[in-house]
C-alpha cells in the first residue's frame, strides 16, 4: 500500500464527513496528534483503526486500493458475500513485527460475516499450529475479545515499540486477571506467558479457510 496515496484518500474522506480534523479525530476516538500521523502518511493503520474509519461510511477498498467509490454502498438485502480485507501475515510460532503490507491490500469475498465484529483476514505462516492451522491458511478474525474462551485460536498483537506491533497466532488460556498463556498444537513449541499489559489487542479466529485458489 502506498502511504502517500493512502493519506491523500484519508484526507479526502476526512473533509467529506467532518468539518474539522479535530472533529474527525474525535469520531475515530483518537487524539488529533495521532490522526496527523495518518493524514501525513507517516503511519499505516492497524485493523481496529481501519474499522473505525469504515464505521463512518468509508469504503475500505477505496481507501486502501483506490478501487470503487469513497462511500460505502448499503448492503443488498439477501447479499450472499461481503468483501473482507486481507490485512496481515501472522506467525504461528515466534512473534514477528507486523504492520499492514506496503503492497496492495487484497479483498476476499466471504459469506456469513455480518455477525462478526470488524472482521479481517490474516494469512498464517509457520508450523507450530499444524495440523489445526497450516502455513498459507486464511484466518478470518473478529475483534470480539470479550467472548474469547480458553482453548480458542487467537491472533495476538503485542506492544513492542511505538507504532510497531508483533503478531502471533496461538491457542489461548487465561491464567488470572493479569496474565495469559499462549500455546501451540505442536508440543515442540513451548507455551509462553504474557502480562495483559504487554498486549495491544486479541482477535478471535472465527474461521480457518484452506485451499483457497
Amino acid at each position: 500500500m502506498d502511504k502517500v496515496l493512502f493519506s491523500v484518500r484519508l484526507n479526502e474522506f476526512c473533509k467529506t464527513v467532518s468539518p474539522t480534523q479535530v472533529d474527525f479525530a474525535a469520531k475515530l476516538g483518537m487524539k488529533p496528534q495521532t490522526l496527523q500521523k495518518y493524514l501525513k502518511g507517516h503511519r499505516l493503520p492497524l485493523p481496529d483503526i481501519l474499522h473505525r474509519i469504515s464505521s463512518l461510511g468509508c469504503n475500505i477498498n477505496w481507501l486502501l486500493n483506490g478501487e470503487g467509490e469513497m462511500l460505502k454502498k448499503p448492503d443488498k438485502p439477501g447479499g450472499k458475500t461481503k468483501p473482507i480485507p486481507v490485512l496481515a501475515t501472522v506467525e504461528c510460532g515466534t512473534p514477528v513485527y507486523n504492520q499492514i503490507s506496503e503492497e496492495g491490500v487484497k479483498m476476499m469475498e466471504l459469506t456469513d460475516t455480518n455477525h462478526f465484529t470488524n472482521p479481517f483476514v490474516a494469512v498464517a505462516r509457520g508450523d507450530s499450529m499444524r495440523p489445526y492451522i497450516n502455513p498459507g491458511d486464511f484466518l478470518l478474525c473478529s475483534d470480539d475479545s470479550q467472548k474469547i474462551k480458553d482453548g480458542r485460536a487467537v491472533v495476538v498483537n503485542f506492544k513492542t515499540i511505538p507504532e510497531t506491533y508483533s503478531s502471533n497466532a496461538k491457542l489461548i488460556k487465561f491464567l488470572d486477571d493479569d496474565r495469559i498463556m499462549l500455546y501451540s498444537v505442536n508440543t515442540k513449541f513451548p507455551p509462553t506467558v504474557h502480562k495483559k499489559s504487554e498486549i495491544y489487542k486479541i482477535y478471535k479466529v472465527v474461521r480457518i479457510i484452506r485451499d483457497v485458489k
